[in-house]
């Protein structure tokens, strides 16, 4: 990038208005509107205005990137959330999540009221098979920033079911896996307008001070976790569609 305006060749102009005049002067140009670039042309035999193939060649290549700006996930929190997930991964086998609040300074930890899914193994076991939750409408002027969520005993990882999901919800996502293991396994991510970037979470989460989980969880914490069969969610839920029309999910 220069200081200094450069003059393209082939002049790009900008649909601004729907009665924007297209150049009936130039023998080729660009327009670009909302429906992406195209090319134009103005010769002695026709006039044409179709999407065009390529971007200028004049114009540099520009690589996608992202820089946080807020601190690390504190290694006090991060204790308290392992030893939650850990809690729910032990007593039900079930998933669990904690969302991220920011108000400029501090994050604060949010747990939602939630439902995690399970089913049966052949051994007798439980084992995850989804989590539902609904963001809080009162949040104390906090901003959501982000979420952990766990997989339970089974591996870190951002599955098709969680791509999905955060297509449309911007910020960071953190998977806790293998929580049999302390600490755990880690993958995290960050989406900003459906791009999704793969975070070394050294950069996000305050590893170095973190040394094992909080084995003590706060009961309130606790209480907004839910557990059921996934036979029994879809059950409730097809109840509650039927009673007032409408249901959300995850």
């Amino acid at each position: 990038m220069t200081d200094t305006p450069r003059r393209l060749l082939t002049s790009i102009y900008l649909k601004t208005d729907a009665d924007g005049v297209v150049p009936a002067d130039e023998e080729c140009f660009y327009l670009l509107s909302r429906d992406g670039l195209f090319i134009g042309r103005n010769q002695p035999l026709m006039r044409s205005l179709v999407p065009a193939p390529n971007w200028p060649r004049e114009l540099h290549p520009q690589e996608r990137y992202l820089q946080l700006t807020y601190p690390k996930v504190p290694s006090v929190l991060l204790a308290d959330i392992v030893g939650f997930f850990w809690s729910v991964a032990s007593r039900y086998g079930a998933e669990a999540a904690v969302l991220l609040g920011y108000d400029g300074t501090t994050i604060t930890p949010i747990v939602p009221e939630q439902t995690g899914t399970i089913g049966w193994g052949y051994s007798g076991r439980p084992y995850p098979i989804g989590l539902h939750y609904q963001i809080p409408l009162e949040l104390n002027g906090l901003r959501i920033i982000g979420d952990f969520h766990s997989h339970a005993f089974e591996a870190a990882y951002a599955s098709s079911i969680d791509v999905h999901d955060e297509r449309h919800r911007p910020g960071l996502h953190v998977v806790a896996g293998r929580l049999d293991r302390d600490p755990p396994d880690w993958h995290v991510e960050y989406v900003v307008d459906g791009t999704r970037f793969a975070i070394d979470p050294e950069k996000v989460l305050d590893l170095d001070g973190y040394h094992q989980r909080t084995v003590s969880t706060d009961p309130a914490w606790m209480e907004r976790v839910k557990v059921m069969t996934a036979g029994e969610y879809a059950r409730s839920q097809a109840k509650n569609t039927m009673q007032d029309g409408t249901h959300n999910q995850r």
